[in-house]
């Protein structure tokens, strides 16, 4: 995941979007992630919550080109799971846990202005009321962690 992240994301001005509901248990992943790494990473972070509808002009006058998305979706996988989706893949699977449909938010953005956008998709083990992650979220969101301090430290 690691090499295919970093292939992706080379020589691109990139912004990192957490995004999640925290008082959903494991469905918070992407925004505790960004809370996490905003002292610790030199790139841009937004901490959308679960309305990043609220974020689009953020986003388009941002000057990324690059989209890094971090979120809780359900992908068939174990809990604590991630995979890179891209965001057509996401259309193809209904994808996230939010109501916010993550393609159709960005196709909103005009094209000339519209970053190329990947998903860091963490499979959820529970999405009930509560603000606690889950055992292998929780292992996943510590990887994720470190793994992207590696990448962009300040």
């Amino acid at each position: 995941m690691l090499d295919e992240l970093q292939t992706r994301i080379a020589d691109k001005n990139v912004l990192l979007l957490g995004v999640g509901n925290r008082q959903r248990e494991d469905d918070g992943v992407g925004s505790y992630l960004v809370r996490r790494l905003q002292r610790k990473i030199r790139i841009p972070s937004l901490d959308a919550g679960d309305v990043p509808e609220n974020y689009i002009k953020q986003i388009e006058n941002s000057g990324a080109d690059f989209l890094l998305i971090v979120d809780a979706a359900d992908f068939g996988a174990n809990p604590g799971e991630i995979a890179l989706l891209d965001l057509g893949d996401l259309r193809k699977m209904g994808g996230s846990t939010h109501s916010a449909n993550l393609p159709l938010l960005l196709d909103i953005i005009p094209k000339n202005r519209r970053p190329e956008a990947l998903l860091v998709a963490i499979q959820p083990g529970a999405t009930g009321p509560g603000k606690r992650l889950s055992e292998p979220v929780r292992n996943s969101l510590d990887g994720l962690d470190a793994m992207l301090v590696g990448l962009f430290k300040k």
